[in-house]
């Protein structure tokens, strides 16, 4: 299980990270600190929330949202 988590949490990230560069025109340093020090990808680091089974797309309307708002809500 724990392998395949990993697997699943490192695809979310690379897309995510990717997405956030491209909408926001920042830098890969910044992409990277904006993602790992998100809510989002606290809670998808979580096993028990699940939410690394959802899609790349779907957790980056989370991070959208949070971004926005200041407020993580799944």
């Amino acid at each position: 299980m724990k392998k395949d988590f990993q697997y699943l949490l490192e695809a979310i990230s690379t897309d995510i990270i990717g997405w956030l560069m491209v909408d926001n025109g920042i830098s890969l340093s910044e992409a990277i600190n904006t993602w790992f020090n998100s809510e989002t990808f606290e809670k998808i680091s979580e096993i028990k929330t699940g939410m690394y089974i959802e899609s790349p797309a779907y957790n980056y309307e989370i991070l959208k949202r949070e971004l926005t708002t200041g407020k993580f809500n799944a």
